[in-house]
């Protein structure tokens, strides 16, 4: 089934990529190479330390062939197309430009079949950092390295009912685009070589190192007309001395007016009107001086109105990169990168309506109110080292520091409990993550050894990590518990509570490191490489890690791949420290959400066990094909199955009511409810990835490049732990029954991605002319809401009447046009989607449907937010003018 469903997404997808603007092809270092694709390319990464140019090549780095010839996995030489191990998308700065999209994550996005990332609205924490998973796992479940060395996570985790819940992300965005060289997808599970994290892959971010200048000024804006972008990107690149030493920096601004995709809304506005009210007149529920408040009041005088703001959140983005190398002398090379980034988000609520008594302060908001859900992101990081040969070894140290913060506002709402005395601004409160690593790296080639016939290259190295997670309160009115509370008023800033002071912490643990890693070619045919590791985390002990993975050659063209590695992924601070409380009212006494932290004694009282590493094992196949004289071109094929199990994943609890479970209530008198991290389940994910390149030449001149990549994976959960005999000691039968884990958590793991994924691309190029054509299918996904019918085709329910909804899969459409009208100047005109495909909605009375999903939030959330497609904005048309010098 898997097969058919993925050769059915391959005819859908079947099309088109973004043109390489003529005028770019004589960039150092922003062209693709003469025999690479012009698409998603197999090639492999660079190793944990990435080496500067040596002192007699001062542009070695700069070679466009290089993203050609690159190293992941292992330590060894670097390698092309049919002679490695593994399997590695790999993609330049011009083609990742040339989608036409602002953010690194959103290229990606569309340049690599295998990672996907969506922007959402109205969702916690996954306002201010996208998630990107890899295969269809978790975003934490893969590692990100910037010129090889691991990159830091974002601070806030992802609390709502979305894709990649209770995980955190790293911020890929928070790399300005300008500073990106090329990125590098490694589809293979590399926890050996690179530590915890890397169970789906390893994206590398290369950093720029030309020198010369580049200049981009971009625009843009929705079809709705909205969505306004403007974004303009500096590198510059300066030689250090004669021996091939430089400095490049990038400056750059984005800005985005954010867009609003909500339908007509549906809901009440007011309270029902006192029936006594030609008698009394305004009640304090009902404090108008007519009984018509809309209508005579001029509130939303248009007919139909909308409330809701849900769509893509306005950006201010500042960002500054750093890349640096100088040659000390003919063996030893320092270098050092790092950036800034601020992004300033304006996010949004749902619509409180002043019907909604809970949420209601008549007095200030009489009309209902949008909160605005406002944050700041700063992001920097820093690394400097040395590489040098040492007694023939190649050495590399280097320590490196990478910090997140993100405050958070509310504005435009109010904490009901504090009646009509609320402020309408509060400051929530701050997250914050840091890490400190140090590394030490060291390989040697030796040549042939034995029956090792052409080389056996060896390579060892260490890292200490530390790591911190902080949580500081927000203002006292953000968290305050007010006296109306009792009558049924929420507490807390509505729409986003700030951190109370029981919520705050600050906790740290830190990591030792060791691997070993082996490459031994036989011969000219036979490839084998082998890397363990050993970790050991100061809150929860010790792993070891190991890979195998080898390549032979059938043939001069035709290969056979393939790799086991055992991984492992540490659970992060994030998900272990955080226990942030939240305030509600219940049979008029103030009760608590309470969210435990992992190192709460009162867990362990309830047979909770402290939280231990993922502990993955995951298998890879495939064939590789370069075949030089086929219809007149080069074809490149790559097939690679793979299956990943993992065993004891983290995920986050569903929340356990007090008053059901006695146990629990003992421990947590004043909680409403209780949920915590915990190793719950089992996971199994089964795949097949798939790359086909074709290049001709036509002529002198013109050159065509075709590429078609897809993936398909699926997972699933296999087994759930059982829950803890302590937490349902006295419970009711039916409380008994529950799962840690519950069905819609386990939807947003199995069903809430695109399981298939298909890039087709078209590249033309004439002379100072290019045009690009590219399509992108997104498989269908799927999402639980209440009040769906089962009358619907595209809606399934069970026996309970459970009902959850598929969302069709959908092709997007793109298109560019460039022309170089000097060396120096280009001008590029694009469209992205531009048949205006948007995801499905859901089930609405407007659309005849029998039922109306409860999560279409009376037309406020007509897309869903809980699961992960392409978006919901429409086509976007853009223009970008570019300047060389």
């Amino acid at each position: 089934m898997m097969k058919g469903q993925l050769l059915t997404a391959l005819m859908v997808g079947t099309a088109l990529t973004a043109a390489v603007p003529a005028w770019a092809q004589d960039v150092p270092g922003m062209r693709p190479a003469p025999d690479e694709p012009a698409a998603p390319a197999e090639a492999a990464m660079p190793e944990a330390q990435v080496e500067p140019p040596a002192p007699d090549a001062p542009a070695a780095m700069s070679d466009p062939q290089s993203s050609d010839i690159v190293v992941i996995g292992s330590r060894g030489k670097p390698r092309t197309d049919v002679d490695r191990p593994v399997a590695v998308d790999v993609v330049s700065n011009v083609e990742l430009r040339a989608t036409g999209q602002t953010d690194l994550g959103q290229q990606i996005q569309f340049t690599s079949p295998s990672f996907n990332s969506a922007k959402y609205g109205v969702n916690g924490a996954t306002n201010f950092a996208d998630p990107a998973s890899l295969r269809g796992l978790a975003p934490d479940q893969v590692l990100v390295l910037v010129n090889g060395k691991r990159r830091h996570q974002f601070s806030a985790i992802n609390l709502n009912v979305a894709p990649g819940l209770g995980t955190v992300v790293t911020d890929l965005n928070s790399i300005p685009t300008g500073a990106v060289k090329r990125t590098e997808v490694l589809r293979d599970g590399a926890a050996a070589q690179y530590g915890s994290d890397a169970i789906a892959g390893v994206v590398n971010i290369v950093l720029n190192d030309q020198v010369g200048g580049y200049l981009e000024a971009n625009g843009g804006i929705y079809q709705e007309g909205d969505g306004f972008t403007n974004k303009i990107s500096l590198n510059h690149g300066i030689a250090l001395g004669s021996g091939g030493g430089f400095i490049n920096y990038t400056l750059e601004y984005f800005g985005f007016e954010g867009t609003n995709r909500s339908d007509t809304y549906t809901g009440t506005l007011y309270p029902a009107t006192p029936a006594d009210y030609a008698l009394t007149g305004p009640t304090p529920n009902f404090p108008y001086s007519t009984a018509n408040p809309r209508a005579d009041r001029g509130v939303y005088p248009q007919t139909p109105f909308v409330v809701g703001n849900y769509g893509a959140n306005r950006n201010r983005t500042y960002q500054a990169f750093v890349n640096a190398s100088y040659p000390v002398n003919d063996d030893t090379n320092i270098y050092a990168f790092g950036g800034y980034s601020r992004k300033d988000i304006r996010a949004f609520g749902f619509f409180r309506s002043a019907a909604v008594a809970s949420n209601a302060a008549l007095g200030i908001f009489p009309d209902g109110y949008v909160p605005v859900l406002p944050g700041t992101s700063i992001d920097w990081s820093a690394v400097g080292g040395v590489n040098s040969v040492v007694a023939d070894w190649k050495v590399d140290f280097s320590v490196g520091y990478g910090d997140n913060h993100l405050d958070q506002n509310a504005r435009n709402t109010v904490n009901a409990s504090l009646g009509n005395a609320s402020p309408t601004e509060f400051y929530v409160g701050r997250t914050a993550f840091n890490q400190w690593t140090v590394d030490l790296n060291a390989s040697k080639d030796f040549g042939p050894v034995g029956f090792i016939g052409k080389s056996l290259n060896i390579a060892w190295g260490g890292q200490y990590r530390r790591d911190n997670f902080i949580v500081k309160r927000g203002d006292p009115a953000s968290y305050a518990v007010g006296p109306l509370a009792v009558t049924g008023k929420a507490p807390g800033a509505n729409g986003r509570p700030g951190y109370a002071p029981a919520d705050e912490n600050d906790v740290s643990r830190h990591s030792v490191g060791a691997y070993v890693d082996a490459e031994a070619e036989f011969d000219d045919r036979l490839l084998v490489t082998a890397a363990l590791r050993f970790e050991k985390y100061s809150d929860f002990g010790n792993n070891l890690s190991g890979k195998l993975a080898g390549r032979y050659k059938i043939t001069d063209q035709i290969a056979l791949r393939g790799s086991y590695n055992r991984g492992f992924r540490a659970p992060s601070l994030q998900q272990t420290g955080n226990r942030v409380n939240t305030s509600t009212v219940q049979n008029n006494q103030i009760l608590i959400t309470q969210q435990v932290s992992s190192d709460d004694p009162r867990l362990a009282a309830l047979g909770v066990p402290d939280p231990k590493a993922e502990i993955s094992n995951s298998y890879s196949l495939g064939i590789t094909g370069d075949l030089p004289d086929v219809l007149g071109g080069k074809v490149t094929a790559t097939i690679d199955a793979f299956q990943i199990d993992i065993k004891d994943r983290i995920v986050i609890t569903e929340g356990l009511l007090t008053a059901q479970y006695p146990a629990v209530r003992a421990l947590f008198p004043q909680s409403r409810e209780i949920r915590f991290f915990t190793n719950q389940i089992d996971t199994r994910t089964r795949g097949i990835d798939v790359v086909l390149t074709y290049k001709t030449q036509i002529g002198s001149d013109q050159n065509l490049t075709l590429t078609l990549a897809g993936t398909h994976a699926q997972t699933d959960v296999l087994r759930q732990r059982a829950t803890p005999a302590p937490i349902l000691a006295g419970a009711s039968a039916t409380a008994q029954q529950i799962q840690l884990l519950g069905q819609t958590a386990t939807e947003l793991i199995e069903v809430a991605q695109p399981r298939t994924k298909i890039l087709g691309s078209a590249n033309y190029g004439w002379d100072k002319l290019n045009l690009g054509l590219r399509a992108s299918y997104f498989g269908s996904v799927k999402a639980f809401s209440t009040g769906l019918s089962s009358q619907d085709k595209n809606v399934k329910c069970d026996a309970t009447n459970r009902c959850v909804q598929t969302f069709r899969g959908k092709a997007l459409f793109d298109a560019t046009l460039n022309y170089a009208f000097t060396e120096s100047f280009s001008l590029t005109v694009g469209a992205n989607n531009i048949f205006n495909t948007y995801p499905d909605k859901w089930k609405n009375r407007r659309d005849g449907d029998v039922g109306q999903a409860a999560s279409y939030s009376d037309g406020q959330t007509p897309y869903t937010r809980n699961a992960n497609q392409f978006g919901f904005n429409g086509s976007y048309y853009f223009i970008t003018a570019g300047v060389k010098f």
